[in-house]
């Protein structure tokens, strides 16, 4: 037995500890955003960074509307709210406080200004010169009986040019009125008042996740027993996170102990002790320690399907364990060492033929990928330790004295691909399952639709609807982006595009768009309107003010500089156009037009394609587009794996030899989603990831068929059988979960597993068996 090997286990198994322990403080760093499993998109720099900064700004928002039919019983059950949120640490509220602030404050800081702030209609009327229709309009307004403009308004702004600009500005914008230092929509008899506020942790964080959902389910229960009828409305990202968290933790759970008792009972049905199940779960912990350590050091947070899928890659440690206590059914030997010598060579080939594939795919600049690579080859590097070299020192038990009805039984799959007998029925199944592959892979459908990445909750889906009917928040599924140099040049090129915008809403392409230089026009046409008025309107004040009985000094004084959106910090900025201001950093500033009721986004992408600083985007169209080129470069990844792994066990096997060892493995990972098709299964990247797994796991099936020779070949087929039934146990029922990224891991490992442990034995060569070990 092999001291120093066990000495190296054990250094790095406490060092793995050790990491763990540091990095786990605070709690697992568990993400559950699947998006973040991805590059940037594959569109310009400067658009994918401007599609990460908007997605951070919607994620992390929490928004709550809190109904009761008096509006003071509804403002005290939301100020309840938003202090309980706010004094537990999941939200901040001073944003939104200041916003309110700036609300009631913004007619003042936009007064000095007014006359270079002029609505579209306003300064095409002048730009026609027909600008008696706004002193008419100014006429009717002051004079009606239900006039909102109060004397002092009407003294300093006599044509009403900001408040009609105001009006046309804030067109289409939010139903939520300000009252009382709240905003709020009456409906139905029934007033709803707003609580929103930034979470103050990643929404997507498992343990902010669990801490938020408590505790805003405890303020719920407490505000419906204190205020009685309450209604409350809830949608953000955290809570669809947490949901999505929840029902795979649920799944996994049901499904794991199914799998778990599954595995116990193969183990004492064949091995009939309880030694060999103890040493298996050594390995996987060990496994798993290895590989969350690695991770975690390197990377500092887990993705939640990194954490899946390195699991199931580490589920190849149960296989080392089934092969080495396989060896017990051996009777010319007693000795543990020699157990663990018998199956190094195939334990060895199999763990270096996956690390270098792994290894490979750590080199792509794809982070769930490279997550699911390092954590895969750690842990089995010390999955392989475990085995190699703690399982001879732990292991005391004789050979077992039964098993030679199993050992038997796990020759029949060996026998149906190598006995002349079974001939016609092995031509037969091979033709069968090459017609079915075929006319599989015209059946299969690509589907990267970033949708169906999860099943959204019903509940929480109706919340959100009902949130955005009351708010009159448009569901907007299309922003371009615009780029330039500083906020004017971006104002002047918004206005541009503006022109075209009217265009579209003119033929009903879209419904209606949202600007910044709708609100905060570009400096050049501040200028220009400043112009008209001058030229066109003051000539008329005088007059003007004499018809609705003013006198004294002239309003309208000329001053120096126009509004600049510099002026607004991303704090205090009015929320109807916080949201569009996307990016700003030292020579560029990316600003966002909103979209809504598109009907047709051809004349959009023509629309973007006139200017290199002007791109459309739909985000559920933009990730799914970069789910399917990563799908792609999965697939190429997977390739190139597969080559290195071909020139690594040519250096053994040569070249055909090791073509033939790898001809099971890649003949399952191309036929599974042919066969998949079959079911009316779609090709997604998540089919794609769990083909790494059939790749892996068909590969040591087959090296352990070539390594095996004589009678150690029964103790071999014996242990890949075992191997695959709990593989299948362990991941091919995750093919029942609801979890769509889940479901489609589980259901192609479930057929690509089956079919690399049927191929496997073609990868023996009866003439030429492995005499020499490594």
């Amino acid at each position: 037995m092999n001291r120093a090997g066990l000495w190296v286990y054990i250094a790095l198994l406490c060092s793995a500890v050790a990491i763990i322990s540091w990095r786990l403080q605070d709690g697992l760093p568990l993400d559950t955003n699947i998006v973040a499993m991805l590059p940037h998109s594959e569109e310009a720099e400067w658009v994918s960074r401007s599609e990460a900064a908007e997605r951070t700004q919607g994620t992390d928002q929490l928004i709550v509307l809190v109904g009761h039919p008096e509006f003071e019983t509804a403002r005290s059950a939301a100020l309840d709210l938003g202090k309980t949120l706010a004094e537990n640490n999941i939200v901040n509220l001073a944003q939104e406080s200041a916003q309110l602030s700036n609300l009631q404050n913004l007619t003042e800081s936009l007064f000095p200004y007014r006359t270079g702030l002029l609505g579209v209609g306003d300064r095409r009327l002048l730009s026609a010169g027909q600008e008696q229709v706004l002193v008419n309009r100014a006429l009717v307004q002051i004079l009606s009986p239900l006039s909102l403009a109060d004397a002092e308004l009407i003294r300093r702004d006599p044509f009403l040019l900001l408040p009609n600009y105001l009006t046309a500005s804030t067109e289409n914008s939010s139903k939520l009125l300000s009252r009382a230092n709240v905003l709020a929509v009456e409906e139905n008899g029934k007033w709803f008042v707003l609580v929103r506020g930034r979470l103050v942790e990643n929404p997507f964080d498992k343990g902010f996740q669990s801490r938020a959902r408590h505790i805003f389910d405890e303020a719920e229960s407490r505000l419906q027993k204190r205020y009685g009828d309450i209604q409350i409305l809830k949608t953000g990202a955290i809570f669809y996170g947490e949901h999505a968290y929840r029902q795979a933790e649920d799944e996994a759970g049901f499904i794991g102990m199914i799998s778990l008792i599954g595995i116990v009972i193969l183990n004492f049905l064949v091995f009939r002790s309880f030694q060999p199940l103890a040493l298996s779960l050594l390995a996987i912990v060990s496994g798993i320690a290895g590989g969350l350590a690695v991770t975690l050091l390197f990377f500092g947070t887990l993705q939640l399907l990194a954490l899946v899928f390195g699991a199931g890659l580490i589920g190849i440690s149960v296989d080392y364990a089934f092969h080495y206590f396989c060896e017990r059914f051996n009777q010319t030997t007693t000795v543990p060492g020699a157990r663990a010598r018998a199956i190094r060579s195939g334990l060895t080939l199999g763990l270096v033929s996956s690390v270098l594939g792994f290894v490979t795919l750590a080199l792509t600049p794809f982070p769930g990928l490279q997550q699911i690579a390092v954590f895969s080859a750690s842990g089995l590097t010390l999955a392989y330790l475990t085995v190699l070299y703690v399982f001879p020192y732990l292991d005391r038990t004789k050979p077992f004295q039964h098993g030679e009805r199993y050992l038997k039984l796990s020759m029949t799959l060996h026998n149906f691909w190598w006995q002349d007998s079974t001939r016609k029925w092995r031509l037969l199944f091979v033709v069968l399952l090459v017609i079915a592959g075929l006319f599989g892979a015209t059946q299969i459908t690509v589907d990267d639709d970033v949708r169906r990445l999860q099943s959204l909750p019903k509940g929480l889906q109706a919340e959100e609807q009902a949130i955005r009917h009351l708010a009159g928040i448009e569901n907007q599924t299309h922003r371009f982006f615009v780029r330039g140099s500083n906020s004017e040049e971006v104002l002047q090129a918004e206005e541009t595009l503006a022109l075209d915008l009217e265009a579209l809403r003119a033929s009903g392409v879209i419904g209606s768009y949202r600007m910044i230089s709708q609100f905060v026009p570009s400096k050049s046409r501040q200028l220009e309107n400043q112009a008209l008025v001058e030229k066109l309107l003051m000539p008329k004040l005088a007059d003007h003010m004499a018809t609705i009985g003013l006198s004294g000094g002239l309003p309208y004084q000329k001053i120096e500089g126009v509004l600049t959106i510099d002026q607004f910090s991303k704090a205090d900025m009015p929320g109807l156009i916080s949201h569009l201001k996307i990016y700003t950093t030292p020579g560029i500033v990316v600003h966002a037009v909103s979209l809504s009721e598109v009907k047709d986004t051809a004349p959009l992408v023509k629309l973007a394609e006139k200017s290199a600083t002007v791109a459309l985007i739909s985000q559920a169209d933009s990730l799914s587009k970069t789910f399917g080129a990563y799908r792609l470069r999965a697939l190429v990844m997977l390739g190139i794996a597969y080559c290195v792994v071909w020139v690594f066990l040519s250096l053994r096997y040569g070249i055909l030899g090791a073509l033939k060892v790898m001809m099971p493995s890649v003949g399952a990972v191309a036929l599974a989603p042919c066969l998949l098709a079959l079911i009316g299964e779609p090709f997604t990247f998540f089919n794609a990831m769990s083909l790494m797994l059939i790749f892996a796991i068909g590969l040591d099936y087959a090296i352990f068929n070539r390594e095996a020779a004589g009678e150690r070949r029964r103790r071999a087929m014996l242990a890949n059988g075992l191997s695959t039934i709990s593989t299948l146990l362990a991941f091919g029922l995750l093919a029942l979960s609801e979890t769509f990224a889940i479901h489609a891991f589980g259901i192609t490992i479930l057929v690509g597993i089956t079919l690399a442990y049927i191929l496997a034995p073609r990868a023996a060569d009866l003439e030429h068996p492995m005499k020499e070990p490594l």
